[in-house]
């Protein structure tokens, strides 16, 4: 489970807006599924233009806090899901079954093996062909974990903590190598379900047969479907490697701090 932070900037930006984004998608579903078809509906924003600043103003923040609840609700979800369904995502455009390599992906072999977070077996081979300096260091305190996947969390948040008392830069750093990374896991999970929400309009117009007399609409749905799945495959060919990039800054920081870790 993915506690998230309470209080940093980044922490808070990373919920609101995907849980805004999820509450939005939500808000068109029920109009759209429930409601009927909203010609005969009241307008929204005239209702709201008419009812006052202060009733406007109370719906506003009601928005917020429900987007905020939404959006931790979503960083609840374990950022592993994503993780290995990105892995899952960079073999087939390596691969494609072909087993060639197209030139614009530069995919080393030891990065399509890389087992699950925080890929202890990438560190190995990595401080081994570029860092040698760095391989001691690896062997006596991150290889020690290896092979065991709670283990390797565990210290890798052992470490994220060590460096957070002992270095504000790292601090900073650390909070936003791992909020990027929440952010984006959260966002996935919002398109995912968003996704299925406009699926279910469309499908809802075919059965009561009103796509053809909301074309418009129909076709504009369809476009933010398309629009979703490309957002959705972006994120997950470029997830693992950002996610790669904070084990990289932790382990970087570790090093230069080695002596609090005894080495």
């Amino acid at each position: 489970m993915q506690l998230p932070n309470i209080g940093k900037s980044e922490s808070i930006l990373s919920m609101l807006i995907p849980g805004t984004f999820l509450l939005f998608n939500l808000i068109i579903g029920v109009y759209f599924i429930v409601w009927n078809i909203p010609c005969n509906k009241v307008d929204v924003y005239q209702f709201l233009k008419n009812s006052g600043a202060s009733l406007s103003v109370i719906v506003f923040l009601l928005l917020v806090c429900l987007g905020y609840l939404f959006g931790a609700i979503l960083r609840l979800i374990k950022c592993d899901i994503v993780d290995k369904l990105s892995g899952w995502c960079l073999k087939r455009i390596g691969y494609l079954g072909t087993g060639q390599e197209f030139p614009f992906v530069k995919l080393k072999k030891y990065r399509r093996h890389l087992g699950s977070f925080p890929y202890l077996n990438y560190l190995k081979t990595r401080c081994a062909k570029d860092y040698p300096e760095a391989q001691n260091f690896y062997n006596s305190t991150w290889g020690s974990q290896n092979n065991n996947e709670k283990r390797e969390k565990s210290f890798f948040n052992f470490c994220k903590v060590i460096l957070i008392s002992v270095n504000e830069t790292l601090a900073k750093e650390c909070y936003a190598a791992e909020a990027l990374n929440r952010y984006l896991a959260s966002m996935f999970y919002g398109i995912f379900i968003s996704f299925f929400i406009i699926l279910s309009i469309l499908i809802k117009f075919v059965i009561t047969q009103q796509i053809f007399s909301f074309k418009e609409l129909s076709v504009t749905l369809l476009l933010v479907e398309i629009i979703y799945v490309a957002s959705a495959w972006l994120i997950l060919s470029a997830y693992r490697f950002i996610r790669m990039k904070e084990v990289e800054t932790v382990f970087a920081a570790t090093f230069a701090f080695r002596e609090k870790f005894g080495t």
